[in-house]
């Protein structure tokens, strides 16, 4: 599994340790080393990416335009 040792910091008791972060799941719940409480990473209260803007519907070209008619 890919991914990297990270450096967490409690937010409940303040200590500092590293904790192994996978790459597809960077919003698993992170549980601390000395006090035992679980909290989320920076990677998961990140909002999510917006969705990139739909390609716009190419404009039909407009039908040449009829020329004169010949009148017979």
């Amino acid at each position: 599994m890919k991914g990297t040792q990270r450096r967490m910091t409690c937010p409940s008791c303040g200590k500092v340790f590293f904790a192994w972060r996978p790459d597809e799941l960077p919003g698993a719940p992170v549980k601390c080393y000395f006090c035992g409480h679980t909290f989320q990473d920076e990677a998961a209260r990140r909002p999510p990416l917006a969705a990139p803007p739909a390609a716009a519907a190419p404009t039909p070209t407009r039908a040449e335009a009829p020329g004169p008619k010949d009148v017979s």
